[in-house]
């Protein structure tokens, strides 16, 4: 049996081959170093398993730096694997000074609360790895050398915005910065903000992706209070599916193997300087027609949708970013990435992986 097939995730086996036949310059990162902020998080979790696969799977050897501030968490994310010579763990907080003092060929900074749950009781841990750990990063790229810095950003960074067609990267709209739920935005701003300035002053090749809703099988259906987590929890559960709002708002749903290649095609691939909206606009679901859809993949099909309004307090602020407009994704179809993952199939996936892990 193939070694990477010997994790417990058929599903992300097969998310992994999908991924590699949908990113032909994967061959760059050939003896390249990789380091990875937030190592245990939902989508950078998918970027070390990739990263894996390539070593143990597709022959193309990279040495994978993980960082993050429990050991025990990665060591349930990755295993066994953790003791490869290839692997390096670096535990810590990224906000805090880096003590590896050597130089990186790729940073992909991926630590953040990216969840509205900790936007109001923890705002400061919000904000300080959007900006403080996003500049030690680069000073640390500025001191030892890199060839590339990826840092996630998010749509939030466009705020409010008037009724327009698609939002492409050079719009921005209102953003409220004493908002209590615009603490993640407005730092995921001033964080693009230090990226290009490390380019423009000290030639440091950053690229920001401004990262759409994205879900699959490393969500914590057990904490994440997002509505695609929460809804599959029920779903894994058995419970009926409970709608916090009107289910009016819409979003645009990304699988987490179409997110993986397309960060990592602007990791490769992407202008120094530049930032990248990755969502799928073809995948546009009011959270009614989301809970609904989730609600019909149970096998018994007892599950209903039920809607209780929400309290927002400190437990919960949303960002208040506009949900009227697409995302224009062509800058990003210029460098070749398409989305190719249906939510209907995604959450299908995931579906399957909860099942076959969580019983």
């Amino acid at each position: 049996m193939d070694k990477f097939a010997s994790m417990r995730m058929r599903v992300i086996r097969e998310d992994m081959d999908q991924i590699r036949a949908s990113l032909p310059t994967a061959e760059k990162l050939r003896g390249k170093s990789v380091y990875i902020t937030g190592a245990t998080g939902m989508i950078a979790s998918y970027i070390v398993y990739f990263l894996l696969y390539l070593n143990e799977t597709a022959g193309i050897p990279v040495e994978i730096y993980a960082g993050a501030r429990k050991r025990e968490k990665a060591q349930d994310r990755f295993g066994a694997y953790m003791e490869r010579p290839y692997f390096h763990f670096i535990r810590g907080d990224v906000s805090d000074e880096i003590e590896v003092e050597r130089r990186f060929d790729y940073i992909i900074h991926a630590a953040s609360l990216a969840s509205p749950q900790y936007y109001g009781k923890m705002p400061v841990n919000v904000i300080l790895p959007n900006v403080v750990g996003t500049w030690r990063l680069l000073e640390h790229a500025r001191r030892y050398g890199c060839d590339g810095v990826v840092f996630f950003s998010s749509g939030s960074v466009y705020g409010e915005m008037d009724q327009v067609r698609a939002v492409g990267e050079d719009m921005y709209g209102r953003m409220d910065f004493l908002a209590p739920g615009n603490c993640y935005g407005e730092s995921k701003r001033l964080g693009e903000a230090l990226c290009l300035a490390y380019f423009r002053q000290y030639d440091i090749p950053t690229k920001a992706v401004r990262i759409f809703h994205t879900y699959g099988p490393t969500m914590d259906i057990h904490n994440d209070a997002r509505v695609f987590s929460e809804f599959m929890r029920c779903l894994v559960e058995g419970r009926d599916i409970v709608m916090k709002s009107d289910g009016t708002s819409s979003r645009a749903f990304l699988y987490l193997s179409d997110a993986v290649s397309g960060i990592l095609t602007i990791l490769l691939e992407g202008a120094p300087g530049g930032c990248y909206n990755m969502g799928n606009p073809w995948e546009y679901r009011t959270v009614a027609e989301l809970a609904h859809m989730v609600a019909g993949l149970s096998e018994d099909k007892k599950i209903q949708v039920r809607m209780e309004k929400r309290t927002l307090g400190i437990d919960y602020q949303p960002s208040p970013e506009s949900r009227k407009a697409v995302m224009d994704v062509s800058r990003l179809e210029r460098l070749g990435w398409k989305p190719h993952v249906s939510a209907q199939e995604g959450f299908t996936r995931c579906y399957r992986f909860f099942r076959e892990n969580e019983t």
